[in-house]
């Protein structure tokens, strides 16, 4: 029963996450900014990803699992949200990039170029580099992004469930009795 409402839940607040996502994308493209290696829409990305996952396993300790839950099933419910929300995002990527701004993949690769340069790579290594990179595609890339919100969202999940972790019930006005073998206590 509990993983029936994990995956149900965690599908729901991966849901909002991911149009929220996606929603602050799509205000960053409508004003002429880019989308690709922007610091402040990363900020902006990272926060509502923790946020997400804040209220999501708040929400499912508290109401789903009565104030009770591990550490393992905290972390569980992190990760699918974040999955969830990822997969949306990597959606509206492919989707942008394939059928209304092929522009954002060039920006991409310009941008890689670029920093490649700076680095201090040589020319030859930077084309060599540049050849394979200039091969992706729009479904690359967005499992690129997929991959990258998926990875920052396992360690937002870990450091969030570390903080949720609770044995007993904090909501019963009950003394603990440890000669009781009950785990919700």
């Amino acid at each position: 029963m509990y993983y029936k409402t994990l995956f149900k839940h965690s599908f729901l607040f991966g849901s909002l996450v991911g149009a929220v996502l996606i929603l602050a994308s799509l205000t960053f493209y409508w004003k002429g900014v880019s989308v690709n290696y922007n610091p402040t829409l990363l900020f902006i990305n990272r926060g509502l990803i923790i946020l997400g996952i804040y209220f999501g396993v708040r929400k499912y300790r508290d109401e789903v699992l009565f104030g009770v839950i591990s550490y393992g099933r905290a972390f569980a419910a992190g990760v699918l949200m974040v999955a969830v929300a990822s997969s949306f995002y990597a959606m509206y990527i492919y989707i942008l990039t394939s059928y209304f701004d092929s522009g954002i993949l060039q920006e991409a690769i310009d941008f890689t170029e670029k920093g490649l340069v700076e680095i201090g790579y040589d020319d030859e290594q930077v084309e060599l580099l540049m050849s394979l990179y200039r091969k992706i595609t729009p479904g690359i890339f967005a499992m690129s992004q997929w991959f990258g919100k998926a990875l920052a969202g396992v360690f937002f999940s870990l450091i969030v469930a570390f903080f949720f972790k609770q044995k007993r019930n904090l909501f019963a006005n009950r003394p603990v009795d440890k000669f009781n073998d009950s785990k919700n206590q």
